[in-house]
């Protein structure tokens, strides 16, 4: 390691003084010890202890039940929401015992996520040029994963796996990040999943037609189903027959049973397993997670996909007998995946007799439904609710006679009632009867619509009253990490962005004006039209999203059930912007099938929704 001169000396002490980061010509010159033969380094890389401390827990508010769900009784989990602050709770609900397998264990026995793979598009300029700001996405991207895979690992318990799914885009990166994070020796397969499919006319290399999946255990104790996963001695898992042998050792009970999978497999891609086509983007076969959950983890076990698209996780892990949790940040995912459990066949294949789901609920986690509900909710719940947003410690305590009810960054919270209102005077009173207990600051919670001013905090002598306003959206000075809010895609090829968000919100539907009517189109089939002719989404925020179009900007997607049963949102049709925009801002649909009464839903790009209920009548002949 080279010595650093004096002057590089005084510049690393300006940056550091200044809050500045050092530059990356720095980064191999500072001596420091490491418990690391070696580590991937790029642009942005955090401390695992600042990821886990730092990273915000949002509480997980049920939206729908589905099922006879008992309180204080297990029942899966569907997630709507960003998942690095719903696997943080997640963590919380561990650390409380919740998460229990039969064993006895505590924590997540399987977790296989799908991450989106990053596109080429991403990390390439012009005519293929490398473009610097092409290689900071690439970090981002690394580093977006790497804050999950860290996390991931605090919940598995210790026998439990991981099993990551990736292609030939970052998959090597993604392997040191595994090594580093889960130490390289756990490693127990890189497993080649090669598939079949049509090349591209003309092209100018070798048809990329293998992913592969990496699969770590936390400790040197982990679960293989051994039994579970043998497949017929003469076969090979692509179907051709190979010799026969004395295999396992020439042991005739081994050859009756099978033999263990190689660590390469082939499964058809769903878009050639008719009974498994959802229509969703990057859906998985079932087979694939078959072979996977009977491997790690045993019946009733908790398997875990923070990354769950189409859900196949979760319907295979239904089929198995495996509790289950998904997470995703697409509101078209949680309606699909929804739909799909809703409607499980009970053989791997989507084949056989219909299955009915155990209980699960549907929950929003980060952006909540309705924030009238913080005023409605019971006081007790309120208390708990808006101190777990802030990551505040419940404690009751007592300052000067003054009843506070949580401890943040060291300091005191003082939930404030959600029937009351907020005002300097209530600020003044306060700090006449406390503030000689306090010693620099301290924190009041309220709810957005109670407070009666503008400041997020007020500064009385050397006191500061932090005022904590719910949503997270709208406080601007108070936290380290300022509040970004998620996206939902605009097309069908972008359904896999990775955009993170950070805090909390609740959904304010937008304003929607449409006509509804049938139209004939040949005449064969009626249609059902959705004219859009007004949406704007409504922001309560300190820093909205502003749109030059917000028609054209702002309306995410259209999704319908076209024979709704009063219950469940049971999705048949959806609808991107890109296409929607196309059509002159038609949503056009057939009318077969079509019941009674019809559900759309219109979503913003930011998430939030506008649900319609209509009668068939309600679409009039035109």
């Amino acid at each position: 390691m080279k010595k650093l001169i004096q002057q590089q000396k005084n510049e690393i002490i300006d940056k550091l003084q200044k809050d500045k980061p050092i530059p990356d010509g720095y980064r191999f010159l500072i001596p420091f010890e490491t418990e690391r033969e070696y580590e991937l380094v790029y642009s942005g890389k955090e401390r695992k202890e600042d990821i886990l401390a730092d990273t915000l827990s949002v509480p997980f508010q049920p939206i729908k039940k589905i099922g006879n769900v008992k309180e204080n009784e297990w029942h899966n989990m569907l997630i709507f929401g960003e998942n690095l602050q719903a696997l943080k709770h997640l963590l919380k609900l561990k650390g409380e015992g919740k998460l229990r397998n039969p064993d006895g264990t505590n924590g997540v026995k399987l977790v296989y996520i799908d991450p989106p793979f990053a596109t080429e598009q991403e990390f390439r300029g012009s005519k293929e040029q490398k473009a610097y700001q092409d290689k900071i996405v690439g970090a981002e991207f690394l580093e977006f994963l790497r804050k999950r895979l860290i996390f991931l690992r605090e919940l598995l318990t210790d026998d439990g796996s991981i099993y990551v799914h990736l292609d030939w885009r970052k998959g090597h990166y993604v392997k040191v990040l595994m090594d580093e994070i889960f130490g390289e020796e756990k490693i127990k397969n890189e497993i080649i999943w090669v598939y079949t499919g049509p090349s591209a006319p003309g092209q100018q290399q070798f048809s990329r037609k293998h992913e592969v999946i990496f699969w770590y255990s936390k400790s040197d104790n982990w679960i293989f189903n051994v039994d579970d996963v043998r497949i017929p001695y003469h076969k090979t898992t692509a179907g051709k027959f190979e010799s026969k042998g004395t295999g396992f050792g020439g042991k005739a009970a081994d050859l009756s049973k099978g033999k263990i999978p190689e660590d390469w497999w082939y499964f058809p891609i769903v878009s050639r397993i008719r009974n498994e086509i959802l229509g969703y983007p990057t859906q998985k076969p079932e087979k694939l997670l078959e072979r996977i959950i009977k491997a790690s983890s045993n019946p009733g076990d908790i398997v875990l996909d923070c990354f769950a698209g189409s859900g196949t996780t979760g319907a295979v892990a239904e089929k198995l007998g495996r509790k289950w949790i998904m997470i995703d940040s697409s509101k078209l995912a949680i309606y699909a995946m929804q739909k799909r459990i809703l409607n499980l066949k009970e053989k791997i294949g989507n084949k056989g007799k219909p299955l009915k789901p155990k209980p699960f609920v549907l929950y929003n986690a980060g952006l909540y439904l309705d924030s009238g509900f913080i005023e409605k909710m019971e006081e007790g719940d309120y208390k708990k609710f808006v101190l777990e947003l802030f990551n505040a410690e419940p404690c009751d305590n007592k300052i000067k006679g003054v009843q506070m009810h949580g401890i943040l960054n060291n300091r005191p919270v003082m939930v404030f009632s959600q029937k009351d209102y907020l005002t300097h005077e209530f600020i003044d009173d306060l700090h006449k009867t406390v503030g000689s207990g306090l010693k620099d600051e301290m924190y009041i919670i309220a709810p957005m619509s109670v407070v009666r001013f503008n400041e997020d905090y007020v500064q009385k002598g050397k006191i500061r009253y932090n005022i904590l306003r719910v949503p997270y959206s709208i406080i601007q000075k108070i936290q380290d990490k300022g509040y970004v809010r998620g996206l939902q895609p605009l097309s069908k090829d972008k359904i896999n962005q990775t955009i993170e968000s950070v805090g909390f919100d609740f959904i304010y539907p937008p304003k929607v004006e449409c006509e509804y009517y049938q139209s004939k189109e040949g005449e064969l089939f009626d249609q059902l039209v959705i004219k859009i002719n007004k949406f704007e989404p409504v922001q309560i925020s300190k820093k909205p999203v502003e749109f030059q179009d917000p028609k054209k900007e702002s309306l995410a997607m259209v999704m319908i059930d076209k024979d709704y049963d009063g219950k469940v949102f049971d999705m048949d049709h959806y609808f991107f912007n890109d296409e929607i925009f196309k059509n002159d801002f038609k949503v056009v649909f057939p009318k077969d099938k079509a019941g009674q009464k019809i559900m759309i839903i219109y979503l913003d790009i930011l998430g939030n929704e506008k649900i319609e209920i209509k009668d068939i009548k309600d679409f009039k002949r035109k």
